[in-house]
């Protein structure tokens, strides 16, 4: 292997040193960067043991009100139709704020008895979200009465017996047929609903529930308390580690229950439909979905967004009541490798600085040595990446230097001829290669563009052949300029007068559609330029139609040994080339598929056309006419307000013609037409309205309209 002097020299003494300095670094880096994993780890094991606890000391008594509730009954079951057995229940949960209410609803005829702890902050309360009584801190609910004639009662309370005020109203709800009850009705054992949000006071919560039965077993009814999570909510919230520490809990078919923002954010715990996984915090949902593949309880991932790393935990907490939720931790590494990152970028900076001053103290004195190798590496280099522009000359009384800056020369001439017969990334890519051309190709994704001029064989069957190539090729030439200028794009040839191009290849192009679109519109404008500054020519002005289409292709070099093309083939291609074709059915000027439209809707301004099976083709495909790009430059490329305006009137038209309403649309075809940019394709729609009047399609009708023309 052959190296420069200067960058031989610079770049021993540069990797010896880097690999010094970075040895040291990075061992003084793993060491500490171990230690503060280990101690993340340890954070996050003592706040689950705290918050594990803390959610007992919540839900155990929750569950021990009901079964003491359920005892009571079962001793005085005369009492519970009696105001002392609301006195009861209001004594039983008085100690604990976050017991929303108690209650028993009977299983015999629906009656319901209910003692709420009105929380802080609701001024409205019942069926029909009155305003609560001043100073009301409990309210009695009842649904008592005889069977066919049951009302329902609200007695408002500042304390028990000190009534502020009372609300009756036909009975609405019966306790038997909800979710708390039905559950409980199927089980001995404490029942725990899914979380959902309470309809008086819109704030998520659960209810634990119990049947009761007699002593012969009949079932008395189902004893219930509703458990607001405000308790919850602080418990979780304050056990966020660090400024941007996030929690979350799921359920146990993995549904998100609760998750929290960081405390910077301010973020409380925001509750979730049950069993949902979709949630607004890209972090936590990627946490959620790593946990769920590994059941790792400590893993680290990175943000889809910011791209930071992250620690994590998750694990389930023990089981209470049946219920068994998994509690995760989320907190970005820095919080604990902050600062171990921060002092080793300084030395590293430090370092790097000797460094740069040692090598540039190097290169200095290398190039003292080798300038005119150097000035010869530097055009070849130029070459390498096929930078041919200028010339370059240079005498040496070395006999082997003068040589090699004339085989630079002489290369940089040829690939000049070279490059105007091919794409230019292309050679590129055979330079940089530096191997030889193979015939082969691989699979990839391109967007492929056909061009057409419209009636260039009648115009031009009595054209001077001198005169036609010297117009055709400033017509390529403009056409050229704006697809490469979009994307890269890569002029696979020149067939007569239509030109076939495509985006992704050689070079890769993650926005390819994008940029065939754009290539498509201002070529479109590119011809209308030439139209009006043309206008002594008996060629133009021309028509350019357009044909749009992405998919998996073949694309490599095709041909001989003696003789390859690059090129792309597959049937992507020949439907680009059908689609392109299409334009001179429905008279429009730019037709893309519906891959494409999809891939470049946000982008760009699409009408849709038709769904056709095309001749040479097998299933359907969706074609759109590209009108103009969606921005607010107001651009030459820009759609207009008018093709605004047009396609929400196609589109209502084409509501109608789907719905096979075909008078409607009939009648709505007809109204754009008298406004309408392409008549042509109006008139094929009104003309289908009215076949399909006298003769409507089969029930299995697909809109697929069959083109036996090409």
């Amino acid at each position: 292997m052959k190296i420069r002097l200067q960058i031989g020299v610079t770049t021993a003494f540069t990797a010896i040193a880097v690999f010094m300095i970075g040895i040291t670094v990075a061992i003084l880096y793993q060491s500490n960067h171990r230690l503060a994993l280990e101690t993340a780890r340890s954070e996050m094991t003592s706040a689950r043991e705290n918050t594990v606890e803390n959610l007992i000391n919540v839900i155990v008594p929750v569950g021990q009100v009901v079964e003491t509730t359920v005892d009571f009954i079962k001793t005085f079951p005369e009492a519970i139709t009696e105001p002392r057995s609301g006195a009861v229940m209001a004594s039983q949960i008085k100690p604990y704020s976050y017991i929303y209410g108690l209650f028993f609803g009977l299983e015999d005829q629906g009656q319901f008895y209910q003692v709420v702890q009105v929380p802080v902050g609701v001024a409205e309360f019942g069926p029909n979200k009155s305003p609560l009584p001043a100073n009301t801190k409990i309210v009695y609910r009842t649904i008592d009465g005889p069977i066919n004639d049951m009302i329902e009662t609200f007695l408002y309370q500042s304390s028990w017996g000190t009534v502020t005020g009372r609300e009756k109203i036909n009975v609405e709800y019966d306790p038997r047929t909800r979710p708390w009850y039905e559950g409980a009705r199927k089980q001995d054992e404490i029942f725990v609903s899914s979380f959902y949000i309470f309809n008086s006071t819109g704030k998520p919560g659960v209810t634990f529930a119990k049947r009761v039965t007699d002593t012969d077993g009949k079932l008395l009814g189902v004893v219930g308390a509703d458990l607001t999570m405000d308790k919850i909510t602080n418990i979780l919230n304050d056990i966020r580690i660090g400024n941007e520490g996030r929690v979350f809990l799921l359920d146990r078919e993995d549904g998100v229950i609760a998750y929290s923002g960081t405390r910077d954010d301010a973020t409380d715990l925001k509750f979730t439909e049950a069993g949902n996984r979709k949630i607004d915090d890209s972090i936590v949902e990627t946490a959620i979905t790593q946990w769920i593949k590994s059941r790792e309880t400590f893993f680290n991932f990175t943000g889809t967004k910011d791209g930071r790393r992250y620690l994590a935990s998750a694990a389930p907490i023990p089981e209470l009541f049946g219920i068994s939720p998994t509690l995760g931790f989320i907190v970005p590494e820095d919080e604990f490798v902050g600062a171990i990152k921060e002092t080793t970028r300084n030395v590293l900076q430090i370092a790097a600085i000797i460094i740069v001053v040692t090598v540039i103290l190097i290169v200095i004195i290398s190039r003292m040595l080798s300038r005119q190798l150097n000035a010869v590496a530097l055009e070849a280099e130029k070459v390498g990446h096929f930078d041919l522009e200028g010339d370059f000359q240079m005498s040496s009384h070395i006999y082997e230097v003068s040589a090699l800056a004339n085989a630079v020369s002489n290369m940089k001439v040829s690939l000049k001829n070279f490059g105007s017969y091919v794409p230019v990334d292309l050679v590129k890519s055979i330079v940089a290669s530096g191997h030889p051309v193979e015939i082969g190709g691989t699979s990839r994704e391109l967007s492929i563009m056909f061009t057409d001029i419209e009636g260039f064989t009648g115009k031009t069957e009595s054209y001077a052949p001198t005169a036609l190539m010297l117009e055709l090729s400033n017509y390529f030439a403009a056409m050229k300029k704006k697809i490469t200028a979009n994307g890269n794009g890569t002029i696979d040839k020149y067939i007569g007068d239509a030109i076939m191009a495509f985006w992704n290849a050689p070079t890769t192009d993650p926005d390819h559609a994008v940029h065939a679109c754009r290539a498509a519109l201002a070529c479109r404008h590119a011809g209308r330029q030439l139209n009006s500054i043309s206008s002594q020519s008996e060629l133009f002005p021309l028509r350019t139609r357009f044909g749009l289409h992405c998919d998996q292709v073949v694309v490599g070099n095709v041909g001989s040994k003696s003789r390859i093309q690059y090129t792309a083939l597959g049937a992507a291609v020949n439907l680009a080339s059908r689609i392109e074709g299409l334009n001179k059915i429905y008279g429009t000027r730019i037709l893309a598929s519906g891959t494409i439209a999809r891939k470049a809707q946000e982008n760009f301004l699409f009408r849709f056309v038709d769904r056709v099976s095309p001749v040479g083709t097998t299933l359907p495909v969706d074609i759109f006419e590209l009108l103009g790009e969606k921005d607010e430059a107001n651009s030459d490329l820009s759609a207009t307000k008018e093709q605004y305006d047009e396609v929400s009137k196609w589109n209502t038209c084409m509501t109608l013609y789907r719905n096979r309403n075909w008078q409607e649309s009939l009648e709505a075809f007809n109204a754009l037409k008298t406004q309408a940019s392409v008549d042509k394709l109006v008139s094929i729609y009104i003309k289908r309205c009215r076949q399909f009047i006298k003769s409507p399609p089969p029930s299995d009708w697909n809109g697929v309209s069959h083109i036996e023309t090409k």
